[in-house]
């Protein structure tokens, strides 16, 4: 049995490199208020396990990213989501009095 951690992102969300001590660094995702850390276990082969998840993790994100703007350039250019509601209200009302 597995988490699945879902975050849908608001205005001021993002992502760092932190060291909150001496000689250990966290990466951050999300806000102040809720995010989630990737931590470097302490064990042998730790950190080449957490190097090949940050790496993957990066790329990814990279690709789910231009995917994402890619839609919102494809998406903005169409009607609103409530022109595009009312245009199928007035075509089902059409249909149903043909």
């Amino acid at each position: 049995m597995g988490i699945h951690v879902v975050i849908q992102p608001l205005v001021g969300y993002g992502a760092a490199v932190v060291s909150p001590s001496p000689g250990v660094r966290q990466l951050v995702a999300g806000s102040e208020e809720t995010s989630f850390i990737v931590q470097v276990p302490a064990r042998i082969g730790g950190l080449m396990d957490t190097a090949r998840f940050a790496q993957s993790l990066a790329a990814a994100a990279s690709e789910f990213g231009e995917w994402c703007e890619t839609q919102h350039r494809t998406r903005s250019h169409s009607s609103s989501f409530h022109d595009q509601w009312s245009d199928a209200a007035d075509d089902a009302v059409t249909r149903k009095n043909d």
